[in-house]
């Protein structure tokens, strides 16, 4: 089996994090994953990125935490691609990670993408050949004020049915329950911040995807199988 991160965050970007890319990246070595997705908080989210003017200069301070694990996956030998999570709204929790996109595209073809609409977020986002997933539907914390409605029909490639960092199993198991009703592709991801959160939701693969495109076509084609460790009691 060969095991994916597919949700985590490196503290050169992301502001909650107390990991750096690094750190991050020996960790899962270690572990004997064979590669992860940095899905850092983007504009829209709790991220440096929000603070710049420009967007040339936001992209710049966005991909200082994917730069950071990318350097450390060359060297130590794992695969690291760029993702990030798109935050829609404010205090609303309503969250997607896009996967299967390049830096390129982040910096010329998303330009201002924090101002859309989701569905047309979603559209670009498939234009460009990249997937989106639905992270940790149905989360309740204090940070979220006013929870977003779900939207039925909306066209995300996969829903993430555990999450890391969901407070109680009775929210992954209702996003598990929409997932089937929508009969969406599901995944998992810790969603860690901390190497000792690291590896408690991921995925696996009977045979390793050869790329970034691969992976990502794997996961829309529900060729993911998920990962989940409960917490302790």
């Amino acid at each position: 089996m060969y095991f994916y991160e597919t949700h985590c965050h490196m503290k050169e970007t992301s502001r909650c994090s107390q990991c750096s890319g690094w750190e991050m990246v020996a960790d899962y070595k270690r572990r004997g994953f064979s590669g992860m997705v940095i899905t850092d908080h983007f504009v829209n989210g709790y991220s440096y990125a929000a603070f710049p003017d420009t967007w040339e200069e936001k992209m710049d301070a966005f991909m200082k935490g994917y730069h950071a694990a990318k350097a450390a996956g060359d060297q130590l030998g794992l695969k690291v691609y760029l993702g990030f999570e798109y935050t829609y709204g404010h205090g609303t929790g309503e969250d997607y990670l896009a996967l299967g996109l390049t830096e390129e595209n982040l910096r010329k073809d998303l330009i201002d993408c924090d101002q859309w609409n989701i569905e047309h977020f979603i559209d670009q986002v498939h234009a460009l050949g990249g997937i989106i997933i639905r992270a940790h539907p149905y989360r309740q914390a204090d940070y979220i004020t006013h929870p977003a409605p779900e939207r039925p029909g909306l066209p995300v490639d996969a829903i993430e049915v555990f999450n890391g960092g969901n407070g109680s199993e009775r929210y992954n198991y209702q996003a598990m329950e929409w997932a089937m009703k929508e009969k969406k592709p599901m995944v998992a991801g810790s969603d860690t911040h901390h190497t000792d959160k690291n590896a408690t939701d991921y995925i696996g693969f009977e045979e390793d995807p050869a790329d970034y495109a691969a992976l990502c076509s794997a996961i829309r084609e529900g060729k993911a199988f998920v990962i989940h460790k409960p917490k302790e009691r």
